[in-house]
């Protein structure tokens, strides 16, 4: 979920970390905040953490500063209590809407999903409820602005193995003052695909495919208005 949960590949994953310190069994973590066994074994193996399971964890007593960056908040008051056969006990009350540290930021998830195959027409682009979260240091360090950031979900194979299908990608929607090579996101007629993108001396742009299974694409520059670039992108799991 965030990049700054990749320091040391041979250190413990922070959220493991965190449950240690606690003195707490996985199955009474993933009992109390409402997830499968599965998907939590996921999340320490380090797979992102939706910001609403963040806030759950928060209020049976996880350090959520420590969880996404690795670095420890001050000392709760109280420590997270067991008791045999019931759900732990929060520490604190909490509606979810002030756990997180000034020093990280929500990137909103849209209900998207955008091919790095042959294309995906846009269906719905509401915003949905859960988010990731990310360190304001990333940020600055990137000189990205947080309003202009949304995470999409990447669909199909053409992009492999850079970008797999099913990943959560942060894309820059920013307008572009000036283009660089890159990884994009381009809407091309009424098709939503992640691509790289790369300008040619002719002035036009080709569009390729990590994949070596798909042919790259030209689109010269008289065609450049039919295609449309909806953001950069700059987050899949690692720093793009």
């Amino acid at each position: 979920m965030n990049p700054v949960n990749s320091k040391d590949k041979y250190m413990k994953p922070f959220l493991l970390q965190e449950r240690e310190r606690l003195n707490l069994k996985q199955k009474d973590v993933f009992e109390s905040i409402g997830v499968s066994k599965v998907t939590y074994y996921r999340w320490e193996s380090g797979s992102p953490i939706p910001s609403d399971k963040l806030a759950e964890l928060g209020k049976i007593g996880f350090d959520i500063h420590f969880v996404v960056t690795g670095e420890s908040s001050k000392k709760f008051e109280n420590e997270a209590k067991m008791v045999k056969g019931s759900k732990v006990k929060p520490l604190f009350e909490s509606d979810g809407a002030d756990f997180l540290p000034s020093n990280l930021f929500y990137v909103p998830v849209v209900d998207v999903e955008a091919s790095a195959g042959h294309g995906s027409i846009v269906v719905n682009e509401a915003y949905t409820e859960k988010s990731m979260v990310f360190d304001c240091h990333w940020l600055s360090k990137r000189n990205l602005n947080k309003n202009n950031l949304v995470v999409i979900t990447a669909k199909g194979d053409s992009m492999h193995p850079t970008i797999l299908s099913g990943e959560p990608l942060v894309v820059d929607t920013s307008p572009l003052d000036n283009f660089v090579d890159g990884i994009y996101v381009i809407d091309l007629d009424s098709h939503l695909l992640v691509k790289r993108l790369q300008r040619q001396f002719t002035g036009g742009i080709k569009i390729l495919s990590d994949n070596p299974a798909y042919e790259p694409q030209f689109v010269p520059k008289e065609s450049l208005e039919q295609l449309h670039i909806v953001g950069r992108v700059v987050w899949m799991g690692k720093d793009l």
